[in-house]
């Protein structure tokens, strides 16, 4: 059990960062759909750009806990902790004015571990939306003058999440091998045939799938106050909708790869690669369910004293613990990565989220759909290096970049998000332990075509700790 001390005191000793938690977001645009929308992947993803689809971590320490497709988790061999934090640095840029925010918060905790020998559970907890902004429009209205729309909104849901991933088929190429040898020479396949069926084997062999069922839960509040210039003839007037979620949703996970050998040569011979090459396909689907909410609704009346404080006058709306629905939007993707030895892994990703068909309650919904593309490699230059200089050999260096079309759409522009990341995986451990400490960085740009819309240049700083050994393993002694 010493062991599973050394990983609890490690988790214990990220517990001050984690517990420095604000606001993950001030955005202005977080009003809109179910708030901004948390990163799904861990520190060692977001240094690739998030891209993690057709992304199969390898089975040998250290093992990385793939929460972006859960048909990864069949590859976790040995029990794996992984949590983390960020820290967000974030310019809002207007027309005629600009503001800087930056807060740090809690990123993920999850543990993974194998089941039997073909499969691997996840459980942990992670943010999945938030809501934060507090902005002024003014409007001249026609007969009144200057209108203050004051808007705000604060809070956001979480994810408690639980999975598994299976690898039904992995010894179909065993099997395939083992009754071709047995097979007498006179009903022996011809080479062409046996590397076509071997191909075919060496694919199922690889396939796996998986599925999350996750648990939202939280509290959004949405807040706006009309304040009129002459509160004699006129009432301000404040709504507010506050709502919580708790209910199921699901999202599942599709993987498999198959590796190049050998290459053919210019006098028609196979010439064996050194380093095989490795070209994984993955999909992905996260449900459109419909959740289960309770809200309340709030309008009234007031005027502004001589010292600012509202006087009620009126309350026009009260509902309390009401009952509504809310539609999320369905997300489909595909992936697909090249891995060269053990040294370079190339993966990409491609994925459409439907929000045209989010249900809010009994909003209208003016979104558009979101396309988003990204790509990440890993480079390590000698994943197994020991001795002298070993440290320098094993470091991950880690690039991405990725590109969303953007779903919010104001005064007839969509907001696009461009980002360049980068990152360090650096390796600890004593013994048996293997450890990683995960280092990102992603700068961004939140913009669209119209100027007058405001723009968010943001830094994001993601930190991740993995930790891998193998638990309740039982030793003999002679």
């Amino acid at each position: 059990m010493k062991t599973n001390f050394n990983t609890i005191l490690c988790f214990v000793m990220l517990l001050p960062f984690l517990g420095f938690s604000q606001n993950s977001t001030f955005s202005p645009y977080s009003r809109y759909g179910l708030g901004e929308l948390n990163q799904r992947t861990f520190a060692h993803n977001a240094g690739m750009g998030g891209a993690c689809i057709a992304l199969k971590p390898d089975s040998t320490m250290p093992i990385f806990i793939n929460a972006g497709n859960p048909a990864a988790y069949a590859l976790i061999k040995l029990t794996s902790l992984e949590v983390g934090g960020t820290f967000t640095d974030t310019k809002f840029k207007g027309i005629n004015s600009w503001a800087n925010k930056w807060g740090t918060y809690f990123s993920y905790a999850t543990l993974g571990f194998p089941v039997r020998g073909n499969g691997g559970a996840c459980f942990g907890i992670m943010p999945y939306s938030s809501v934060g902004y507090d902005t002024k429009n003014i409007v001249n209205e026609a007969n009144i003058g200057n209108v203050s729309y004051n808007f705000s909104g604060n809070g956001g849901l979480a994810k408690a999440f639980l999975g598994y991933g299976v690898m039904p088929f992995n010894k179909s190429l065993i099997r395939f091998k083992r009754k071709q040898v047995l097979r007498p020479d006179s009903l022996k396949l011809s080479h062409v045939k046996y590397m076509r069926r071997q191909f075919v084997h060496k694919f199922w062999s690889d396939f796996s799938m998986g599925a999350n069922v996750n648990y939202l839960f939280g509290d959004i509040e949405n807040a706006t106050r009309a304040v009129y210039p002459n509160s004699i003839l006129y009432n301000n007037t404040f709504r507010s909708r506050s709502m919580t979620m708790g209910d199921f949703t699901g999202n599942f996970g599709l993987q498999s790869a198959f590796s190049i050998d050998s290459v053919r040569s210019h006098n028609g011979h196979r010439r064996a690669l050194k380093n095989k090459l490795k070209i994984t396909l993955g999909y992905f689907m996260a449900l459109n369910n419909t959740m289960n909410v309770k809200y309340n609704t709030e309008v009234y009346n007031y005027i502004l004293n001589s010292v600012g404080q509202e006087i009620l006058r009126d309350t026009v709306l009260y509902r309390s613990n009401q009952s509504g629905k809310i539609k999320l939007p369905l997300e489909q993707g595909f992936g697909i990565g090249f891995k060269k030895g053990e040294r370079l892994n190339i993966v990409a990703d491609f994925a459409i989220t439907d929000w045209q068909n989010f249900k809010y309650l009994d909003e209208t919904n003016a979104l558009k759909n979101n396309y988003r593309i990204a790509a990440g490699m890993n480079f390590v230059p000698e994943k197994y290096a020991a001795g002298s200089g070993a440290f320098a050999k094993r470091l991950n260096y880690r690039f991405g970049l990725s590109y969303q079309t953007g779903y919010i759409q104001y005064n007839n522009a969509v907001l696009s998000n461009y980002a360049v990341s980068a990152g360090l995986g650096l390796p600890v451990g004593i013994g048996r332990l293997s450890s990683m400490v995960n280092i990102s960085a992603t700068y961004g740009i939140l913009n669209s075509s119209n100027a007058s819309l405001m723009k968010e240049n943001y830094w994001r700083i993601n930190f991740g700790f993995t930790f891998c050994d193998r638990w309740f393993q039982k030793f003999r002694y002679d």
